[in-house]
């Protein structure tokens, strides 16, 4: 019995359609995860690991803030100030400097008075926190105003602990999966699917900074003083455990 090639098409199509519907019986939807053998049980489960670390890693904003009736005379005061600042910056050298937002604007006052106000950033970074305090403090002397002044842990320290909570964080997600399978009453698991989450993760354990603007007996500003608090870093896991029956 011969077929027309328009018969012939359609068988194949519908050879086709019933190979794809027997394969997607073999396979979950999502993802396309493919369905445990019989007995099995398949769970997602996620661990994960942290350790607390003193903060290592002190940085401050100041700015330098200039009003007059010119722009000209008020970008020129603000341009000297910030000078003289990273002359004295670049004497620490264990301080990492950069300039932040620069901006002059004017504002109208009662009676259609036009005052020129214009700022600039300057911040510091340092693992050397007496040195920044120190050259903080001299900035302030200097008609700076401070920011901000902060603690936090550097991304270097953070990472120097990332293999060992790696390590630990694995090691809680298999005892997880031994427990849940013992629990569910199966022989044993096996991890499919490890993902993890990269780099790790601070968690910043925030401590009040102190910030003493008392007048020091010659006169200058007294160098503001900071105390380091602490990051919790998190390391997390997680995966697929094929629990057997």
């Amino acid at each position: 019995m011969r077929h027309s090639p328009t018969r012939l098409s359609a068988l194949a199509l519908a050879g086709a359609l019933a190979i794809a519907a027997a394969a997607s019986v073999a396979r979950a939807g999502d993802g396309g995860l493919q369905l445990p053998p019989a007995g099995h049980t398949l769970v997602n489960l996620s661990a994960s690991e942290r350790m607390t670390l003193p903060q290592d890693l002190l940085t401050a904003a100041l700015r330098i803030e200039a009003r007059g009736a010119e722009p000209r005379k008020v970008q020129d005061d603000i341009n000297k100030a910030m000078t003289r600042a990273l002359a004295l910056a670049k004497a620490v050298p264990t301080v990492k400097t950069s300039t932040g937002g620069y901006q002059v604007y004017e504002q109208r006052l009662e009676r259609n008075v036009r005052v020129w106000q214009g700022q600039q950033t300057v911040q510091l970074e340092s693992k050397d926190s007496a040195a920044l305090l120190d050259l903080a403090g001299k900035l302030q002397g200097a008609g700076f105003a401070v920011s901000g002044l902060n603690w936090s842990l550097s991304p270097e320290r953070a990472e120097s602990v990332r293999d060992e909570l790696l390590v630990k964080a694995l090691g809680n997600l298999k005892a997880k999966a031994a427990l849940v399978a013992r629990t569910l009453g199966k022989s044993g698991y096996e991890l499919t699917d490890v993902n993890l989450d990269g780099a790790p993760q601070p968690v910043p354990m925030y401590r009040a900074v102190r910030m003493e603007m008392a007048m020091a007996a010659d006169g200058a500003v007294a160098a503001p003083v900071a105390e380091a608090g602490e990051t919790e870093v998190v390391v997390g896991v997680s995966a697929r455990a094929l629990l057997k029956p």
